[in-house]
């Protein structure tokens, strides 16, 4: 029999297709201090406002071969990337935890680290407009449950405590600046959620993923060791791995180690 939770899963994922539009342009105008919400969204080349039609997530991406409608300019598939990332993140968020009170605020979280992700990557910078909101998100969903204080403020310090040593200790060592200050406000927005056990794992994750960044530019000669990497695009990604199976993976490893 099907469990009345799997005919949700469609509507789930509409909205969050839908909430990736939204965080597409919360991705670009908030690092340009455009207000995201007023004003209609436009065409980045020929600056013709968009109609309805033309945001249809996925749909009108694909019905216009992906380009402009108007001037015919390509659009570039991190758009229809981001509404397919935050459509996964509500139906997979909706399959782990159901139909809960903490919901929409853990999906609202998730959907704000995929635009950090992005905001990251195209100008490296991690805006307090965001981490902050965000991280009053993580408070609300989980202060209302037992523990959730506790909880929340282990995640935090721990998080936020271990890369402000970081920074401190690189400052120290290298005379200038390793890690933003935007990183430690992140990583408490997701320190808040995850608790400390599953933010170890985010940053364990994140820093494993820019090992291999790293690595891949210094083959290719685009970098070096001193190639400055925006740690935000893999500690986001991160914590919602973390989020979603950070317990069955820290449980699995436990098993190999112990052999119990």
């Amino acid at each position: 029999m099907t469990d009345a939770n799997d005919w949700a899963l469609l509507p789930v994922g509409l909205l969050g297709l839908v909430m990736g539009s939204a965080m597409s342009a919360l991705a670009w105008r908030v690092p340009r201090g455009s207000s995201w919400m007023t004003g209609r969204s436009a065409c980045r080349s020929c600056g013709a406002t968009l109609r309805p039609g033309d945001l249809v997530p996925l749909l009108s991406f694909l019905a216009n071969r992906g380009r402009c409608r108007h001037c015919g300019a390509s659009i570039g598939w991190r758009y229809p990337l981001m509404e397919t990332l935050c459509g996964a993140w509500a139906v997979l968020l909706f399959m782990k935890v159901g139909l809960v009170a903490a919901l929409p605020f853990l999906a609202c979280w998730g959907f704000l680290l995929v635009a950090l992700m992005w905001i990251d990557l195209d100008v490296q910078l991690l805006p307090d407009a965001l981490t902050f909101p965000g991280t009053l998100l993580a408070l609300a969903a989980v202060l209302p449950r037992a523990g959730g204080a506790r909880h929340a403020l282990l995640g935090v310090v721990v998080g936020s405590g271990l890369l402000w040593l970081l920074a401190e200790g690189y400052v120290r060592l290298r005379k200038h600046e390793g890690l933003g200050g935007g990183d430690i406000k992140l990583a408490a927005m997701f320190g808040a959620v995850l608790g400390w056990k599953l933010t170890l794992l985010t940053l364990f994750l994140a820093a494993l993923a820019g090992t291999a960044w790293g690595a891949v530019l210094m083959l290719r000669r685009l970098g070096n060791a001193q190639t400055a990497l925006p740690f935000g695009v893999l500690l986001c990604p991160a914590a919602m791995l973390a989020f979603l199976w950070g317990d069955d993976w820290m449980r699995a490893y436990l098993t190999l180690l112990t052999g119990r």
